[in-house]
């Protein structure tokens, strides 16, 4: 018993990944690039301000510099929801574990909460672009009737320190049988 614990607090000793986690909290954390465009409504591409395809990027918080040096290989990155109320109170650090149970999973007997081919990307040199992605349901079932967008490393692409998760604000996802109603004109709506 007591060589198995020499043994493994000698291990803990000599792996620098784990001394720099537990004795200076990282800067890195990754980033959506731009705010998103909103309304957003089911089925229909999810853009950012400009109206263009989303991206994270891996940010230095120190800095607030891309990085693109410290990491030694591309990374996963996957785009997951989040319940509209996390982080409470506009707190912006948070545990993977606490980011990790604030994940919100599609309603029972319906299919999966975000639909297209880019929920998991690669990172490299600081950059992910994210294809077209889309709500396939609205908000209205969760408490807070809003959603985030999150994204996370995938743990298993990555072992070195703490990458802290992305977050967009908080939104309304409406049911895409009231979009038309945004899209025409004042004068029409009035009649």
């Amino acid at each position: 018993m007591e060589t198995n614990l020499r043994r493994s607090t000698s291990f803990l000793t000599r792996s620098p990944s784990l001394r720099i986690q537990s004795l200076e909290p990282s800067s890195l954390q990754l980033m959506f690039s731009k705010n998103l465009l909103l309304p957003i409504f089911t089925g229909s591409k999810i853009v950012d301000l400009d109206s263009s395809p989303l991206q994270i990027l891996l940010v230095d918080t120190r800095g607030d510099q891309v990085v693109s040096t410290y990491l030694p290989h591309p990374i996963k990155i996957e785009v997951v929801v989040l319940d509209g109320d996390f982080p409470s109170y506009d707190n912006r650090t948070w545990t993977s574990e606490e980011f990790n149970s604030n994940i919100v999973k599609e309603r029972k007997g319906k299919r999966p909460l975000l639909a297209g081919d880019c929920l998991s990307v690669t990172l490299r040199d600081g950059f992910a672009p994210i294809g077209e992605i889309e709500f396939t349901d609205n908000s209205s079932w969760v408490r807070s009737r809003k959603f985030r967008l999150g994204a996370r490393v995938v743990p298993e692409s990555y072992q070195g320190v703490r990458i802290r998760e992305a977050i967009t604000e908080a939104f309304v996802v409406k049911d895409h049988r009231g979009e038309c109603k945004f899209l025409l004109p004042n004068y029409l709506l009035i009649s």
